[in-house]
């Protein structure tokens, strides 16, 4: 029977997983939802589940596994709690997540995974759900999952420009300095997105000046000791923007530029400047941090 024929949406057992998903999971995408009736998040996430994968096509399946009835298949698995997602393509576990995700955010993982029908007028095109697949994985801490997505993109589309800032931003949490460099020179004068590279290129230094720091809990406590120690303060900053909390790399290089604008000749305001091109102005941790940075500077 062929995978058009076949429901996507259907319950699997101890006794029918190998045939229903594992080897399903070489023609179709299959996502596999360890799930309980007496669980209050398995029921918001259900339904979500349920329509992103009806609205992604016979490309995809839902298979819903009862842990009550079938605890080996949950061990086997190794959820720890539910709800809990698991996503199979070609036979291998290619993305998981626990708990009840918002609709966006599953449609987000699973865009990138199923094979797309051919396209029409108005859909989407399928590399630009690479691109924002990869921004959601990124976002999420799943550095390797976003770099494959990039990387996917980039094997379709050398140049295209966000592709090459999202793999650049992975690499910079990985501690590859040179591919950041090398993936932002890929990027072109004069494009829109030039500034955000150059931004990668400045949060370079700042990522090796928290390496050298000793740690964020070293910086915070030789702040602790003295708090006009700015020195300390700009070091605690890098650390923060190091491991994204950028809502307290803001802070303190803003509290920096109110005391000493010349400070490091600019660098704290060098580096809020960087994380507002990097991020945009509509990221929730940038909020009115451009305003203050003018009123502390004019």
């Amino acid at each position: 029977m062929s995978a058009n024929l076949k429901p996507q949406i259907f319950d699997v057992n101890a006794a029918n997983f190998e045939q229903e998903v594992v080897q399903a999971s070489q023609e179709r995408v299959i996502v596999v939802d360890f799930w309980a009736p007496w669980c209050g998040p398995c029921r918001t996430l259900g339904p979500a589940l349920e329509e992103v994968v009806v609205a992604l096509g016979p490309g995809v399946a839902l298979a819903k596994v009862n842990v009550d009835e079938n605890p080996e298949l949950a061990q086997i698995f190794r959820v720890q709690g539910i709800p809990a997602v698991k996503i199979l393509k070609e036979g291998r576990l290619v993305q998981e997540f626990t708990g009840a995700l918002p609709k966006a955010q599953i449609e987000a993982l699973l865009k990138p995974l199923v094979p797309q029908m051919p396209r029409g007028e108005g859909e989407e095109d399928e590399g630009e759900d690479l691109v924002q697949g990869g921004k959601v994985l990124l976002e999420e801490g799943d550095l390797e999952g976003a770099a494959q997505l990039f990387e996917e993109k980039l094997a379709a589309e050398a140049d295209d420009n966000q592709a090459l800032l999202g793999l650049a931003r992975v690499r910079l949490h990985q501690g590859d300095f040179e591919a950041v460099r090398q993936l932002a020179e890929r990027i072109e004068e004069g494009s829109a997105e030039l500034e955000q590279a150059q931004a990668l290129v400045k949060l370079i230094d700042i990522h090796q000046l928290a390496g050298g720091a000793g740690g964020r809990a070293a910086a915070a406590g030789r702040l602790l000791a003295d708090p006009e120690d700015l020195e300390a303060r700009y070091l605690l900053a890098c650390c923060a923007a190091a491991e994204g909390d950028y809502a307290t790399a803001l802070r303190e290089w803003l509290t920096i530029v109110e005391r000493r604008r010349d400070f490091r000749q600019g660098a704290a305001r060098e580096g809020m400047a960087a994380l507002f091109h990097l991020l945009g102005r509509q990221h929730p941790a940038v909020g009115d941090y451009p305003q203050r940075l003018y009123r502390a500077l004019y």
